[in-house]
Formats: structure tokens, C-alpha cells, sequence
């Protein structure tokens, strides 16, 4: 009895497999491309120390230190620009969207209270350049494709922040030499 009910069970087994191989596709379809993340600063410094000490003494660098510091005359004159009634820069979501990386996006700045968010406390390289998973993800023997992985600025990227409004005479040609005073690689072809 026990030799006829094991090969039932590994019987069933083996039907229950043809089964799942009949059904089971040949290929495993295709997984979608994950969109890339945030990965902060500190990552970039590690390969763009130059870059990384220009940009740590510009005004991107402290930009969100920078709002919540604001005096209330400066507080003051911002509101009436903008015709807003702000009360904590600092905080207030207006505002800091364009003084933190990636505001709310996959990895990016999520709010004050996380500590996560300390390398992206500012506007740093992602900001412009984009989210740097993918950029880390390729490896570094692929000159070409890292080049590529990497978005290259211009005028429309930094008027999502730098708006009329707030910033009249915003030259980019002028405003990325101040931003990226040293060279960075030419953009990929």
C-alpha cells in the first residue's frame, strides 16, 4: 500500500509540473526598466571631487540652510514677489522644492525630519546632471555609456526654479559658469 500511494503522490507531482511547464511562458518577460534614483552628493564626490569642491562653495550648496535662515524682511519681500503668504520658508513645500535634490522623488528629498535626507539638503549635482543610479550602475571601463547616463543642462532646467519672478536677468550662459566653475565632460553624442 505504501509503494502505490508514494507513486500517486510522485505521480501527482509530476502532472502537477507538465502542468506548470505548459503554463510557465518560455521567456520570462521582460522586467521594466527601473527608473532611476536620487543617490546624493556623497556618491558623486567620490568620482567628481573637483566638481564636488567648486560646487560646495556656491550658494546650491546652502541653498536650503540658506531659506530657512531667512530673515523675516527677506521673508517679507518673497511673499510680495511671489504674491504668497509663506510663514516657514523652511518647510513650506513652495519653497523648498527648489532648495533640496529630487523634492519628493524616487530617493530624493522626502522631508526635514528624515535623516536620509541630509545629502540632499541642498541643490546638488542631480539636480542638473539627474538622478545618479543609473550613472552608478554602469560600469566605470564604459567611458561612453557613463557619459551617456548623465543629462546635460540647459537653460529649461534651471528656470523650473530660477523663474522669472525670482530670477529676472537669469543668464545661463553666466549662471552655470558661477554654478560649475570647473569644466565638466562634454555632453555625450
Amino acid at each position: 500500500m505504501k509503494k502505490i500511494l508514494a507513486f500517486a503522490v510522485v505521480a501527482g507531482v509530476a502532472l502537477a509540473f507538465v502542468a506548470y511547464a505548459a503554463e510557465t511562458p518560455k521567456e520570462a518577460p521582460k522586467k521594466e526598466e527601473a527608473k532611476s534614483t536620487f543617490v546624493g552628493v556623497n556618491k558623486c564626490k567620490m568620482c567628481h571631487m573637483k566638481e564636488y569642491k567648486a560646487w560646495a562653495e556656491t550658494k546650491h550648496a546652502h541653498a536650503l540652510a540658506n531659506l530657512a535662515a531667512a530673515t523675516p524682511e527677506q521673508l517679507k519681500k518673497m511673499n510680495e514677489l511671489l504674491k504668497t503668504s509663506v510663514e516657514k520658508p523652511g518647510t513650506d513645500a513652495a519653497c523648498v522644492r527648489c532648495h533640496v535634490t529630487g523634492y519628493q522623488e524616487a530617493g530624493g528629498y522626502s522631508g526635514a525630519d528624515s535623516t536620509k535626507d541630509v545629502p540632499l539638503a541642498f541643490v546638488g549635482c542631480e539636480d542638473c546632471h539627474g538622478p545618479g543610479s543609473a550613472h552608478l550602475a554602469v560600469p566605470m571601463s564604459n567611458k561612453e555609456g557613463r557619459k551617456a547616463s548623465v543629462v546635460h543642462p540647459t537653460a529649461e532646467t534651471c528656470v523650473k526654479c530660477h523663474t522669472a519672478e525670482i530670477s529676472p536677468k537669469f543668464d545661463f550662459a553666466e549662471r552655470s559658469k558661477l554654478v560649475h566653475p570647473i569644466a565638466a565632460a562634454a555632453p555625450a553624442k
